[in-house]
């Protein structure tokens, strides 16, 4: 990740923000704004979108720098998203021209290594992990976790755990259409997002 802090989020996001009519954001996400304030769902947490003081942070902890990630996919879910065209889950890998952009290696590579190492042999405490940030668990896998990122925009995590045979494998699923709204580079910060949240709330591994 070539930036780190919110404060390295391009200035024509905020500039596009501003001028963004409220009344649309709330049709398409459900989110209001109130005095140039956007308060919406992170997880199970809250995050704030303040326009004023061009400053994204996490309602539970407002002095705390939230990251790039956070702060640019918070305003291109805002500024471009339409919760209501998302369609049915499915790997980011079929979206249209993905086979292309992600590759297996480098920083186009879908973030699962890091997951893999962490919880590889830790199904348990992926599964806490998904209690404490309010994940559905689906049926199909033992390790599947749907996390609301935000309102309506869920991004399913899928963990087969290594055993003798194989080793640990992570894949996720992302919302059909929405490379009608994001660019393949936005798919995958939002990726990057969740693993990093995944990994904040999980810790180390025991021993």
């Amino acid at each position: 990740m070539l930036y780190n802090r919110c404060a390295a989020v391009n200035e024509e996001f905020w500039r596009d923000l501003r001028q963004a009519d409220p009344d649309d954001i709330t049709r398409r996400t459900g989110v209001r704004r109130y005095q140039n304030v956007f308060h919406f769902p992170f997880f199970n947490r809250e995050a704030v979108v303040d326009l004023d003081q061009q400053r994204v942070f996490r309602a539970a902890a407002p002095e705390e720098e939230p990251g790039f990630r956070l702060c640019l996919m918070s305003l291109l879910y805002l500024l471009l998203v339409d919760t209501a065209e998302l369609g049915a889950p499915l790997s980011p890998l079929e979206l249209s021209g993905a086979t292309m952009f992600f590759q297996s290696r480098g920083p186009h590579a879908i973030p699962s290594a890091p997951l893999e190492e962490r919880f590889g042999r830790d199904l348990s405490g992926f599964l806490q992990v998904g209690r404490l940030l309010g994940a559905e668990r689906r049926a199909s896998v033992d390790g599947a976790l749907a996390f609301q990122v935000f309102p309506g925009l869920t991004v399913e995590v899928i963990l087969w755990e290594a055993d003798e045979e194989f080793p640990a494998q992570v894949s996720f699923t992302v919302p059909s259409h929405l490379d009608r709204f994001w660019q393949l580079d936005a798919v995958l910060g939002l990726m990057g997002l969740v693993v990093k949240e995944v990994l904040r709330t999980g810790g180390p591994a025991a021993g």
